[in-house]
Protein backbone atom coordinates (compact mmCIF):
# COMPACT_ATOMS: atom_id res chain seq x y z
CA UNK A 1 0.00 0.00 0.00
CA UNK A 2 1.46 3.37 -1.00
CA UNK A 3 1.48 6.55 1.07
CA UNK A 4 -1.05 8.04 -1.34
CA UNK A 5 -3.47 5.25 -0.52
CA UNK A 6 -3.19 6.06 3.16
CA UNK A 7 -3.75 9.79 2.66
CA UNK A 8 -7.40 10.65 2.08
CA UNK A 9 -8.09 12.60 -1.07
CA UNK A 10 -9.73 15.91 -0.38
CA UNK A 11 -10.68 18.64 -2.77
CA UNK A 12 -8.51 21.73 -3.10
CA UNK A 13 -9.44 24.41 -0.58
CA UNK A 14 -12.23 26.50 -2.15
CA UNK A 15 -11.22 30.10 -2.92
CA UNK A 16 -14.49 31.49 -1.60
CA UNK A 17 -13.78 29.92 1.79
CA UNK A 18 -10.43 31.71 1.96
CA UNK A 19 -12.34 35.00 1.81
CA UNK A 20 -14.53 34.03 4.80
CA UNK A 21 -12.31 31.87 7.00
CA UNK A 22 -10.68 34.03 9.65
CA UNK A 23 -9.86 34.09 13.34
CA UNK A 24 -13.51 34.80 14.18
CA UNK A 25 -14.49 31.42 12.71
CA UNK A 26 -11.76 29.64 14.67
CA UNK A 27 -12.71 31.37 17.93
CA UNK A 28 -16.34 30.39 17.33
CA UNK A 29 -15.29 26.80 16.62
CA UNK A 30 -13.21 26.69 19.80
CA UNK A 31 -16.14 27.91 21.89
CA UNK A 32 -18.45 25.38 20.21
CA UNK A 33 -15.98 22.57 20.83
CA UNK A 34 -15.90 23.45 24.53
CA UNK A 35 -19.71 23.76 24.65
CA UNK A 36 -20.35 20.40 22.96
CA UNK A 37 -17.29 18.77 24.62
CA UNK A 38 -16.13 17.45 21.25
CA UNK A 39 -14.22 18.64 18.22
CA UNK A 40 -16.36 16.49 15.92
CA UNK A 41 -18.34 19.47 14.64
CA UNK A 42 -19.32 21.30 11.50
CA UNK A 43 -19.29 25.08 11.57
CA UNK A 44 -21.99 26.38 9.23
CA UNK A 45 -22.44 29.84 7.77
CA UNK A 46 -25.56 30.39 5.65
CA UNK A 47 -25.05 33.62 3.71
CA UNK A 48 -28.65 33.47 2.47
CA UNK A 49 -29.85 34.49 5.93
CA UNK A 50 -30.73 38.14 6.43
CA UNK A 51 -28.16 38.30 9.23
CA UNK A 52 -25.71 35.42 8.62
CA UNK A 53 -24.43 33.89 11.85
CA UNK A 54 -22.08 31.03 12.52
CA UNK A 55 -23.64 27.84 13.83
CA UNK A 56 -22.07 24.64 15.06
CA UNK A 57 -23.68 21.25 14.62
CA UNK A 58 -22.55 17.71 15.36
CA UNK A 59 -20.88 16.28 12.25
CA UNK A 60 -22.74 12.97 12.41
CA UNK A 61 -26.10 14.76 12.31
CA UNK A 62 -25.17 16.50 9.06
CA UNK A 63 -23.61 13.34 7.61
CA UNK A 64 -27.09 11.78 7.84
CA UNK A 65 -29.09 14.85 6.71
CA UNK A 66 -31.05 13.98 3.58
CA UNK A 67 -31.46 17.66 2.67
CA UNK A 68 -27.70 18.02 2.03
CA UNK A 69 -26.17 16.96 -1.28
CA UNK A 70 -24.58 13.51 -1.27
CA UNK A 71 -21.06 14.84 -1.93
CA UNK A 72 -21.19 16.96 1.24
CA UNK A 73 -22.66 14.13 3.31
CA UNK A 74 -19.83 11.88 2.11
CA UNK A 75 -17.24 14.46 3.21
CA UNK A 76 -18.86 14.54 6.63
CA UNK A 77 -18.58 10.74 6.89
CA UNK A 78 -15.26 11.26 8.73
CA UNK A 79 -14.36 13.74 11.46
CA UNK A 80 -12.04 16.49 10.25
CA UNK A 81 -9.51 15.39 12.88
CA UNK A 82 -9.16 12.08 11.02
CA UNK A 83 -7.56 13.99 8.14
CA UNK A 84 -4.38 14.59 10.14
CA UNK A 85 -2.20 13.46 7.21
CA UNK A 86 -3.75 16.17 5.03
CA UNK A 87 -4.21 18.94 7.59
CA UNK A 88 -0.99 18.42 9.51
CA UNK A 89 -2.59 18.20 12.95
CA UNK A 90 -5.89 17.01 14.41
CA UNK A 91 -5.86 19.83 16.99
CA UNK A 92 -8.81 22.14 16.49
CA UNK A 93 -9.90 20.63 13.22
CA UNK A 94 -13.46 20.97 12.04
CA UNK A 95 -15.55 20.96 8.91
CA UNK A 96 -16.59 24.38 7.59
CA UNK A 97 -19.70 24.60 5.40
CA UNK A 98 -20.68 27.88 3.75
CA UNK A 99 -23.93 28.21 1.82
CA UNK A 100 -23.61 31.15 -0.52
CA UNK A 101 -26.33 33.56 -1.62
CA UNK A 102 -26.34 31.94 -5.08
CA UNK A 103 -27.43 28.63 -3.40
CA UNK A 104 -24.01 27.09 -4.13
CA UNK A 105 -22.00 25.81 -1.18
CA UNK A 106 -18.38 25.20 -0.25
CA UNK A 107 -17.18 22.72 2.31
CA UNK A 108 -13.70 21.91 3.58
CA UNK A 109 -11.90 20.49 6.55
CA UNK A 110 -9.98 23.26 8.27
CA UNK A 111 -7.44 23.38 11.05
CA UNK A 112 -6.08 26.10 13.32
CA UNK A 113 -2.63 25.42 11.86
CA UNK A 114 -3.92 27.09 8.68
CA UNK A 115 -3.88 30.44 10.48
CA UNK A 116 -0.71 32.49 10.46
CA UNK A 117 -0.19 35.21 13.07
CA UNK A 118 -1.84 37.74 10.74
CA UNK A 119 -4.42 35.56 9.01
CA UNK A 120 -4.72 32.56 6.74
CA UNK A 121 -1.71 30.92 5.18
Amino acid sequence: MSTNELTPAIDPFPDRLHEILDERVFHFAQAAQRHFATNDLVVVLDLRDETPELQALPRQRLAEADELPLDIRLKFARPAGDLEAVLGSPAQSFWFLVIHEDEDSDCAAVNAAMLEPRGLA
